[in-house]
């Protein structure tokens, strides 16, 4: 059987846009390079398609109930220098967040709102974002509050001893 030029034109430029479409760029991103840990807070540097990306993160030392199952837990602050942002604020908890629930931030008494998406929270204003990271340096302790799809409420508590030296360690390698 024979194949005209044109069909097998076709099938090579399918074949060619089914492989863009459905195959992950994983040349795009890469991995973490770490940049020290400063006391519960690490620094990390990575690139992907826009660049360089610099970010913080630490775990919580306590969090509550201690009785639900959770995934990772994470509170990172990201330089997206590609992006040209500095400073976002982000929060991992480990569960799907209840849609239109209000997370929140806490420094030392100080209450910032969240907004959510999937098991992830931002800050709700980028404009709060160097006055939160200003926090984190001079605060000592930043709770996180949030409540699940399900209903439960959970208190992550993050000790901010060493975001100073982290955050300056990505200050200079996303300068």
């Amino acid at each position: 059987m024979k194949i005209s030029r044109n069909i097998l034109k076709k099938y090579i430029i399918f074949s060619l846009a089914s492989f863009i479409v459905f195959v992950p760029p994983t040349s795009y991103a890469q991995s973490p390079t770490m940049l020290g840990t400063f006391k519960y807070w690490t620094a990390w540097k990575s690139t992907d398609a826009n660049g360089p990306i610099c970010y913080i993160s630490s775990q919580p030392q306590d969090s509550k109930p201690t009785n639900v199952n959770r995934g990772d837990i994470y509170f990172l602050v990201i330089h997206r220098k590609g992006l040209g942002t500095k400073n976002e604020v982000q929060t991992l908890v480990g569960y799907p967040l209840k849609e239109n629930s209000q997370p929140s931030a806490i420094i030392d008494g100080k209450i910032y709102k969240m907004l959510v998406e999937g098991s992830a929270a931002w800050l709700a204003s980028a404009e709060d974002e160097p006055a939160f990271v200003d926090g984190m340096k001079r605060g000592a302790e930043l709770i996180v509050k949030g409540t699940s799809k399900r209903g439960t409420n959970t208190v992550d508590t993050y000790s901010l001893s060493g975001v100073t030296a982290a955050m300056n360690e990505i200050d200079k390698a996303c300068k």
